[in-house]
């Protein structure tokens, strides 16, 4: 990530809507710079929120993700959201090891 996007991301953090509609996000924040304002949506930084106006029109909206606030996180704090994804893997892992541990053990045992 350039520094350029991380100083997108922190204005999009602090900026006191939630939802930002495109002329604020593109315009104002992204400084007319359409290629880093995809690339943060694309790289899953910011979303876009679908939100259909008055006339009947969809207009995208962009806030920022988890991941997005993640990028500001402490060391310790990346690495719980890093693994809270894939939690359920960890476990998995873990409970097969153990199972496979204890039939070697009895297996070695009974075979002696």
């Amino acid at each position: 990530m350039t520094k350029e996007e991380k100083e997108i991301l922190k204005k999009v953090i602090e900026h006191p809507k939630g939802l930002l509609p495109p002329v604020d996000y593109i315009n104002v924040i992204c400084k007319r710079n359409q290629k880093i304002a995809q690339r943060l949506v694309s790289l899953g930084y910011i979303e876009e929120v679908p939100i259909t106006i008055q006339t009947g029109e969809q207009i995208n909206f962009y806030r920022i993700t988890p991941k997005g606030y993640s990028v500001f996180y402490p060391i310790h704090k990346k690495i719980w959201y890093w693994f809270k994804g894939d939690i359920r893997t960890i476990i998995v892992a873990i409970v097969t090891s153990v199972i496979t541990t204890v039939i070697s053990l009895v297996l070695a045992r009974l075979f002696k």
